[in-house]
């Protein structure tokens, strides 16, 4: 694994390979998604259920893996990190097909930061969109973003302005 450790054709392997796997571990679910399945209740009564995929909770690297996009770029919309205030198109499971379907790979990653030569698992069963299942993950952005980006850089300048270089080192 090693040897292949810089290998882009690797690491496109590696990220198709878990959207398959997930696709086949949740394959099971598929006919209940698409026609209903009578479910004997707790209460006694029987109902019709229909099966969905709910919310998929990730911090920013595997929203990237799971989203299928270049890092740096939103996972639900197509605001790129350098302008996240700007008013953007949200992303859907059709419009990112659109694209691929009539884009080249290059101005996809570039432009819109769409791998677009991996599929998403959400893409083998209906009404399931990867953009619309990513949650959040708000615990780590405000541990991360307020204790370790904010509060840290902070104290950093703090120390900095209020020490001599030496002392501040």
């Amino acid at each position: 694994m090693k040897e292949h450790a810089a290998d882009t054709r690797f690491h496109k392997f590696q990220r198709q390979l878990f959207h398959s796997s997930v696709a086949k571990i949740l394959e099971s679910l598929k006919p209940a998604m698409i026609n209903p399945e009578v479910i004997h209740f707790g209460d006694g009564y029987y109902r019709r259920v229909m099966y969905g995929l709910g919310p998929y909770i990730a911090n920013y690297e595997e929203q990237v893996l799971l989203a299928c996009i270049v890092r740096g770029w939103c996972p639900k919309c197509l605001s790129h990190k350098d302008n996240l205030d700007q008013h953007a198109l949200h992303r859907c499971r059709d419009y990112t097909e659109a694209l691929i379907e009539e884009g080249f790979l290059g101005e996809l990653w570039d432009n819109f930061g769409i791998v677009g030569d991996l599929v998403p698992f959400t893409n083998d069963f209906p009404r399931a969109d990867i953009h619309q299942l990513i949650a959040l993950d708000i615990l780590h952005q405000i541990i991360k973003g307020t204790f370790k980006d904010h509060l840290i850089d902070w104290v950093e300048k703090y120390i900095r302005k209020q020490h001599e270089k030496c002392q501040a080192d």
